[in-house]
């Protein structure tokens, strides 16, 4: 199912530790700052980081709204101007199934009514496969890969991945890179 959100960025990598977090929570800093309304998402249910990033509550959130157990807009974090987050809520004991849920079309739809732009934090693509099952719903799969994962096999996974799941747009970003002279 594809939506009408304007834009819709998910951002994964292959390996925990490559940047997802800071690079989902700073894009959206950056399209919130040209005065669009953004959100941000935490799908990384079972090792969820946005919450600690940004020091806020994750009472209720992504697992809370996903199990029926809370609504969407009870679970949103005004962080800064034009900048919502939903944090990932409690580890669930069923954090995958959460993501094959019906309601994640009703969230997306949520977005889509009430932002611009919205970018979902998931967990790496090495390990657990929610990120392949939301690719399919956003517009751009963003993977990050830190220079100190980064190689030809790497991004030989990633575009495997791009193939076999048919994404619509995909870019890599590259985390940690060292400046020198």
């Amino acid at each position: 199912t594809s939506f009408d959100l304007n834009m819709s960025f998910l951002i994964s990598s292959i390996h925990p530790g490559e940047g997802k977090t800071f690079t989902s929570i700073n894009l959206a800093r950056i399209f919130a700052s040209s005065g669009k309304k953004v959100l941000v998402v935490d799908f990384d249910m079972h090792k969820p980081k946005v919450h600690k990033v940004l020091g806020v509550d994750n009472k209720i959130g992504n697992s809370t709204n996903l199990s029926s157990k809370s609504k969407f807009s009870d679970s949103i974090k005004s962080i800064e101007t034009n900048l919502d987050v939903i944090c990932s809520g409690p580890v669930p004991p069923n954090p995958s199934e959460l993501v094959l849920s019906e309601r994640v079309k009703m969230l997306f739809k949520f977005a889509n009514d009430n932002y611009d732009y919205l970018f979902i934090d998931t967990p790496p693509l090495g390990y657990i496969s929610d990120a392949l099952v939301l690719s399919s719903m956003v517009d751009h799969s963003l993977f990050v890969m830190n220079t100190r994962f980064a190689n030809k096999k790497g991004i030989g996974f990633i575009e495997e991945i791009a193939v076999r799941s048919k994404l619509k747009s995909y870019a890599l970003i590259l985390n940690g890179v060292k400046h020198s002279r």
